[in-house]
């Protein structure tokens, strides 16, 4: 069960952070907010002052769109690459020939230059806080979101292992956070994302990175235990904003409001899901399986199958989802090859499937429920019977394009327009943003420059 406690949610700069001089961007703050939608800004009910005033203040998005799927990880690596998840090889948030239970943690897995990179060669400085695959990452700050996969809930004992420079988590503990460990550092616990917003605000203050990125977590658990609009997703969202206000007095406190820009984004909006679907149920005489990312899936032919049998492998997959009865064939639609590759999702997956709101895959081929109808009574297995599972909660993963999946974005601070507004921008489109913002070059073939939100 989570536990939560009292949030008092902090206003304290956002108002004065309106007097920033529209100057050339020296310093960029990046945060992602998992599972954030647009509403939580755009309805004034949400508990995010901090939030709503900087909409004003800036330039803000009536949707951001992810990567397919919409993922937590393949977002993450869109935003600081400005490739889709083809190219980077983030594809997942884990390996998919990897069932050990890593995660894509680490900064070596992203197969194309970094957004750190580039402004490495450049002769500036960057940090990381908490943010997914940069771990062991040539960044001058860097307190990576990892964990030990037996212990998924401990945040603390393996990102205190990996942080470097070596000596900066024991810094931050001593002079922002207090002593951290499983129980403080716990995806259970906002404590979380708080400690999160404090170790970035330190490492402002003190370093005053030309790039910083951070992550907040919380709210997306509480959406996945609880669906969009429970009281748990309220609160988590107010610890955020809170911790928002405090970076907001970091840049204050630290002289830099002139020449600071700061990013809010998420990397994936959320669906209510009440049922479960089980495709692999359906071809177990294929040399394929589908893997289940939320509300898709994608099908992989077994590697020891030949490139040449892909056509007939698809035709049989193909006929057997299509041959569904039309109430289960309208839970879904067929994603093929072409319509991956304009999507820039993994190369490799022979078609994808993509739900609609109120289902989600897994990939288990379980044994159908056994359902008892009372005494006496002859339970048939019927031929579709485990295929649909009920289950509840929140869930992501469909295609970026349905409003479900929506994220959001706000900019403001330098070089940003003040009171701006624009109707639609991309997770891949972040880092191009970042170069303009810091004048420095940054080649992202899949991404493009979103020109309506800085001053011209």
């Amino acid at each position: 069960m989570r536990k939560f406690f009292s949030i008092m949610v902090l206003i304290c700069s956002a108002a004065s952070f309106s007097g920033t001089a529209y100057a050339q961007s020296r310093h960029v703050i990046l945060i992602s907010i998992d599972g954030f939608r647009p509403a939580m800004y755009l309805d004034k009910n949400w508990p995010t002052p901090n939030l709503q005033i900087l909409m004003k203040q800036g330039t803000y998005v009536d949707h951001n769109l992810s990567v397919f799927p919409a993922y937590t990880h393949p977002a993450h690596a869109a935003m600081i690459t400005g490739s889709m998840p083809a190219r980077s090889k983030i594809t997942y948030n884990q390996p998919v020939n990897d069932r050990s239970g890593n995660w894509n943690w680490y900064y070596k897995q992203i197969k194309v230059p970094t957004i750190f990179e580039a402004l490495k060669k450049a002769g500036m400085t960057t940090a990381a806080v908490m943010w997914p695959n940069t771990v062991d990452g040539d960044i001058n700050w860097n307190v990576s979101e990892i964990w030990d996969k037996d212990h998924p809930s401990d945040r603390a004992t393996v990102v205190r292992q990996h942080a470097r420079p070596i000596g900066i988590y024991e810094e931050l503990e001593q002079n922002a956070t207090g002593k951290l460990d499983s129980t403080s550092q716990n995806d259970e616990l906002f404590t979380l994302d708080e400690n999160t917003g404090r170790m970035a605000a330190y490492i402002f203050k003190k370093y005053k990175p030309n790039l910083m990125a951070l992550h907040f977590a919380c709210v997306d658990g509480a959406e996945h235990e609880y669906g969009l609009n429970a009281d748990s997703v309220r609160l988590a969202v107010a610890a955020n904003d809170r911790a928002i206000g405090g970076i907001l007095q970091a840049i204050q406190q630290s002289g830099l409001k002139d020449s600071t820009t700061i990013l809010i984004t998420g990397d994936h909006g959320f669906s209510d899901y009440h049922q479960v679907m089980r495709p692999n149920r359906l071809i177990k005489n294929v040399p394929a399986t589908f893997i289940a990312a939320g509300g898709s899936c994608f099908l992989y032919r077994y590697s020891n199958t030949k490139s040449t049998d892909e056509a007939s492998i698809i035709k049989a997959v193909t006929d057997s989802l299509n041959y569904l009865p039309k109430d289960i064939r309208s839970l879904f639609r067929i994603v093929d090859r072409k319509e991956l590759d304009k999507m820039g999702a993994d190369s490799s997956a022979l078609l994808a499937l993509t739900a609609v709101p109120g289902t989600v895959f897994s990939g288990s081929t379980g044994a159908a429920q056994t359902v008892n109808h009372g005494p006496g009574t002859l339970i048939q297995q019927l031929q579709y019977e485990g295929l649909i599972v009920p289950s509840t909660g929140g869930h992501h993963g469909y295609d970026p394009n349905i409003p479900e999946m929506w994220t959001g974005f706000i900019a403001a601070g330098a070089g940003i327009k003040k009171g701006g507004h624009i109707p639609e921008m991309r997770v891949v489109d972040i880092s191009p943003l970042i170069a303009k913002l810091l004048n420095i070059d940054f080649k992202t073939p899949d991404s493009r420059f979103p020109q309506d939100i800085i001053i011209k």
